[in-house]
């Protein structure tokens, strides 16, 4: 077709068709000059449709537009007529005259190919350019609507899509997107990268060979490496594609906005989901990335070829660097260390901080604020399975031997510097072990497992979260591996402490299979342990008969930590300790009696002095020696344990029933 047919491709130019197509009408129709007067657009107005406050710029978006779909000329005159109608009512009006129907305000097929037929441009041509495999369908940008009642194809209203239509009024995506759905989400490579350059360059080298194959990007950084390879990035969930025109809608939107279409959430995909899924991105002409979080979302593409690149959690070094350019902080080498996040979460948590610091004016956060950023960051649905337990406790509220005391600071070790020592250091190559943490706690019921364990997380500044085993396992096989999935899916990405209670419930002496619900128990713990090996942080199993876990379990275990019931020094220490310095104690008190006389683990001492402090405080007196020893009894007989006068010494006439008679 001759180039300066279309020279000046834009709402000038469809007025010059129009004013063509209008006069034609009229002078078929003596009565329709005066009808048309009203409807007439000289190039003045047609100029000011162009250029003035009704649709600032439009030739120039049109123009614009048409570059970034990739249209050619005989394409973007097909679009400004279409377009005409959303960019000024006008418009309507004419196509409504032309096509003798006041109802009938968009374009059809018919009308603009009359509009552009002749002076080198085909009918057919035209007609053609609304097909399913047209630029301008597989762009996105136009569509055929079905009205009411039997219409011939090519006489079917032609609907700009809205998020185009919004682009040419210069509102951009936002006018498009109101009210509707959130389909889309917006990510700008605004990250910091440092040391993942070399697969950064990776997928650069990759988005940039030509190639039919689709490219998947695994792990949680997926999105940052991306966007830092490629630019900005358009990215949809898998599952909007169950609303007809989203692929078509994303399509378009990365197009106008120049950015990279991505699909994420192909894990758990439906097969009816996954024939949609292949189907859209065979559909679109654009490239399309998969984000995914492990390798096993490729299931989803079934036996369709994809280029992978996995892209893991960053090191402990890049982990300081990434804190350390957010937060403005010079050493976070703690809080990298504690906490295996991912960029994004990185992100998150350093904007966190920095607003803790703002808040009591500093402009660097503290490593109490770079924590608790951490912490917020790796939120998950732990919460709907376990039970988060405060981490209210530190070292000195801990009676227990100086041997336990050191493997848990052991364990605090551990988890402190893991990333230093095994990825640095480089012992994960020579010991080839995982840098999760398995942990058993042994013990009495009221001997400090719990309190170890919130020990642990007031250290670490970690959440703790306690799992009631016993109400994991199930007596249906296949149940209770079921619902360990779905705990320790949920805790991935969260940092927290496992802390498993009641755990003999699961693990016993089972090596012996009579029948098939122990083959099935064994299969059970097996289970459990390869969970918590995959697990990178912390499990810890609590147990009050250690004597009942197998051998064998027990040798896979990082830390085995006793702890046993408290002599007489351990009592009277957790004596002082359970009676606050503010509560009003009598001079008669002997806690040292109490020490000695009555055998009682650090829970039971705690809810002796808390019994007893309610006595006192029905009484509205200090507490005193009468109000502990019977506190004792009462949890003697909780126990099951007589009160023997021989324990109670000169105090048992405080605990002695009285005599009926």
């Amino acid at each position: 077709m001759p180039s300066a047919e279309f020279s000046a491709v834009g709402l000038r130019f469809l007025n010059e068709r129009l004013r063509t197509a209008v006069q034609a009408a009229a002078a078929a129709d003596d009565g329709a000059e005066d009808a048309l007067r009203g409807l007439y657009i000289s190039d003045e107005q047609a100029l000011s449709l162009a250029n003035g406050s009704t649709a600032p710029d439009a030739d120039a978006r049109l123009a614009e537009a048409g570059e970034r779909l990739g249209l050619d000329a005989l394409d973007l005159a097909v679009l400004s007529i279409c377009a005409a109608p959303e960019l000024h009512p006008r418009y309507g009006f004419l196509y409504a005259y032309l096509q003798d129907d006041v109802t009938r305000r968009l374009a059809s097929p018919r009308l603009v190919a009359d509009l552009l037929e002749g002076a080198g441009v085909d009918r057919a041509d035209v007609l053609t350019s609304f097909g399913v495999a047209a630029r301008l369908s597989r762009a996105g940008a136009l569509r055929l609507l079905q009205p009411d009642g039997p219409v011939a194809l090519a006489d079917r209203p032609v609907k700009v899509a809205d998020r185009l239509a919004a682009y040419l009024l210069g509102a951009g995506g936002g006018l498009a997107e109101a009210g509707a759905p959130a389909a889309l989400r917006r990510v700008d490579p605004r990250l910091p990268v440092a040391g993942r350059h070399e697969v950064v360059e990776e997928v650069a080298r990759l988005l940039g060979v030509d190639t039919a194959l689709t490219l998947m990007v695994c792990g949680p950084d997926a999105a940052a490496i991306v966007a830092a390879a490629a630019g900005p990035l358009l990215v949809f969930d898998v599952a909007a594609l169950e609303r007809a025109g989203v692929m078509a809608d994303a399509t378009l939107a990365a197009a106008l906005e120049q950015r990279l279409l991505c699909i994420t959430g192909l894990d758990g995909l439906a097969p009816p989901d996954r024939a949609r899924l292949l189907q859209a991105i065979d559909e679109t002409e654009r490239r399309v990335v998969i984000l995914a979080h492990a390798r096993s979302e490729a299931l989803a593409l079934g036996d369709r070829t994809v280029l992978i690149v996995d892209v893991p959690l960053p090191s402990f070094a890049e982990r300081q660097v990434a804190w350390s350019d957010l937060t403005g902080v010079g050493d976070t080498r703690d809080v990298a260390a504690k906490f295996r996040l991912s960029l994004d979460q990185i992100g998150a948590a350093a904007e966190v901080s920095r607003i803790a610091a703002r808040s009591r004016g500093s402009d660097a956060p503290d490593h109490a604020e770079l924590d608790r950023g951490a912490r917020y960051a790796s939120v998950s649905s732990l919460g709907e399975l376990a039970a988060r337990l405060d981490a209210a406790y530190r070292w000195e509220d801990l009676v227990v031997p100086e041997r336990q005391r050191v493997l848990l600071r052991s364990i605090s070790a551990y988890l402190r510097h893991r990333d230093r020592v095994l990825s640095d250091w480089g012992y994960e190559k020579t010991v080839a072990r995982t840098q999760g943490l398995k942990v058993l706690f042994a013990g009495e019921s009221g001997t400090g497992k719990t309190m170890g364990a919130q020990v642990l997380g007031a250290e670490l500044g970690l959440d703790l979260y306690r799992v009631d085993l016993a109400t994991v396992v199930s007596k249906y096989i296949g149940e209770t591996e079921k619902n360990l999935e779905r705990i320790f899916s949920a805790a991935d990405g969260s940092n927290a402490i496992l802390f498993f209670d009641e755990a003999d419930a699961l693990f016993g002496k089972r090596s012996e299979v009579s029948d098939s619900h122990d083959r099935y128990a064994n299969i059970e713990v097996a289970y459990l342990l390869q969970r918590m090996e995959a697990y990178p942080g912390a499990v810890i199993l609590a147990t009050n008969y250690k004597r009942n876990i197998d051998d064998a379990f027990i040798r896979r275990l990082d830390f085995v930590v006793d702890f046993p019931f408290p002599e007489a020094d351990d009592r009277r220490r957790i004596w002082d300790l359970v009676i606050p310095d503010s509560a009003p104690v009598a001079e008669d008190v002997d806690l040292d009696f109490l020490a000695t006389q009555f055998k009682l683990s650090g829970g039971a001492i705690r809810n002796c002095s808390l019994a007893a402090a309610f006595q006192a405080a029905d009484e509205d007196a200090e507490i005193g020696m009468p109000h502990l020893v019977r506190a004792v009894a009462q949890e003697y007989a909780k126990q099951g344990r007589l009160t023997l006068e021989a324990d109670f010494a000169r105090f048992h006439e405080f605990v002695r029933v009285p005599d009926p008679g």
